[in-house]
């Protein structure tokens, strides 16, 4: 017998609940792309923006339905996600990565010979059976596959602390078109905040040495509390789990203008590469309402120095949106090391990582700290005759500047070192 669910609806009769059955959602039914000319398969082709067929070159252009910002957003109950879209709307292939874990989903037929995240060849690629939340909406690819290896080369041109044949020997022209899972937030929140708050006071005192009065400064603290009324729209929190892709290349090719979101269609997804979330609603939420709590102690605390900061926040208005976002990646092998690159398949925006030629960055540290030091010696040695010591404080101002330039040349390998 098959269970019947219920649901919540409006009574008539103040004080009394009433429920009634929830009629059954008819499944999704796979759609299968096949050429009308030779029978061939067919996938969305993105340099044309449409469906072809890779046997016989027929083309035809997908119908997109452009809804933007004002596509529905979904309140935070059960309803709503029972009620949800499932199903990716065409048979596809599931591959599972014994490297990472990570789970993919591939267009039917498609052989993967390795992982996109970890370039990892431990993979198991099986048919899917799996009932996915499906997004309702997604931003298409607006960059052109032909018009990467532009965008890649002037980002290996950038920076001079990278090994010099980086460019010629990382292999980056198997860039893999990605639908990424993202969650959307929007909500109103309150913020009660309470601190204690720095503030300089000057005095004057009497000193007995001169016998006068001088001025002095001193740090005095206060508590200070306040309240923050504001809203986010549209935060975006990714559905994939970092241990498998770097969720901070993945905010460095942001922000994504969510005006180009449409409607949702299998032929978008035909033949193309696509993961389901694995951060489900709750978590990412939680991670959602971390960036949030950033940023009312930001402006909690802009422009003052605190310490003992405690703050409350209350959300309200709180709403959600699951959609997909282009994303290209590519995985590449340098000296034994596994790096990824990511570009933003609606803006063209990179951000990887690039390993870091560290003779390169030591000789230059080195290079910056040689004239203080060379001219303190200098001025050590002249100093017993009496004539030195201007040149070890000119040496002195040297090597600070020096150490200064060197801890920023430093910091900035270092970034790149950890991104």
């Amino acid at each position: 017998m098959t269970e019947q669910r219920f649901k919540q609806v409006t009574s008539a009769v103040l004080g009394i609940t009433v429920f009634a059955p929830v009629s059954a959602e008819p499944e999704a039914v796979p759609v299968t792309f096949t050429c009308p000319k030779c029978g061939g398969r067919l996938g969305y082709d993105l340099k044309s923006s449409g469906i072809a067929c890779e046997y016989c070159g027929y083309q035809a252009p997908v119908s997109t339905t452009q809804v933007g910002t004002r596509a529905g957003k979904f309140e935070f109950t059960l309803e709503t996600l029972q009620a949800a879209e499932a199903g990716w709307g065409e048979m596809r292939n599931q591959l599972h990565c014994d490297n990472c874990g990570a789970e993919l989903s591939y267009p039917k037929g498609a052989v993967a010979a390795a992982c996109p995240y970890c370039a990892s060849n431990k993979v198991n690629v099986t048919l899917s059976e799996r009932k996915e939340l499906r997004p309702q909406v997604l931003v298409p690819f607006a960059i052109k596959p032909d018009g990467l290896q532009a965008i890649i080369s002037e980002w290996f041109s950038q920076g001079w602390l990278h090994p010099g044949k980086l460019a010629q020997s990382a292999a980056l022209r198997k860039f893999v078109p990605f639908y990424l899972p993202y969650w959307t937030f929007s909500a109103d929140f309150e913020a009660d905040w309470k601190a204690q708050v720095a503030h300089v006071v000057t005095e004057t005192y009497w000193d007995p040495g001169s016998k006068s009065h001088r001025t002095r400064t001193r740090t005095e603290w206060r508590w200070e509390s306040g309240s923050i009324d504001d809203q986010v729209q549209n935060l975006l929190v990714c559905g994939v789990n970092p241990s498998r892709l770097n969720w901070n290349l993945l905010k460095e090719i942001e922000p994504y203008d969510l005006r180009g979101l449409v409607k949702f269609q299998p032929e978008l997804l035909a033949g193309m590469n696509a993961q389901a979330y694995d951060l489900p609603l709750v978590e990412a939420w939680d991670k959602g309402k971390g960036e949030i709590r950033d940023l009312a102690v930001e402006q909690a605390i802009s422009g003052k120095t605190v310490r003992n900061l405690s703050i409350d926040l209350i959300y309200d208005n709180e709403k959600w949106r699951y959609i997909f976002l282009p994303v290209f990646i590519a995985v590449y092998r340098f000296n034994e090391k596994t790096y990824q690159v990511m570009v933003n398949g609606q803006s063209g925006k990179v951000s990887g990582q690039k390993p870091i030629d560290w003779t390169k960055a030591w000789l230059v540290i080195l290079a910056c700290l040689l004239p203080g030091f060379l001219t303190m010696a200098i001025g050590l040695i002249t100093s017993v005759i009496g004539v030195g010591f201007p040149i070890l404080f000119v040496g002195i101002v040297l090597l600070i500047i020096g150490m200064v330039i060197a801890f920023f040349i430093y910091k900035e390998a270092d970034r790149w070192e950890n991104k």
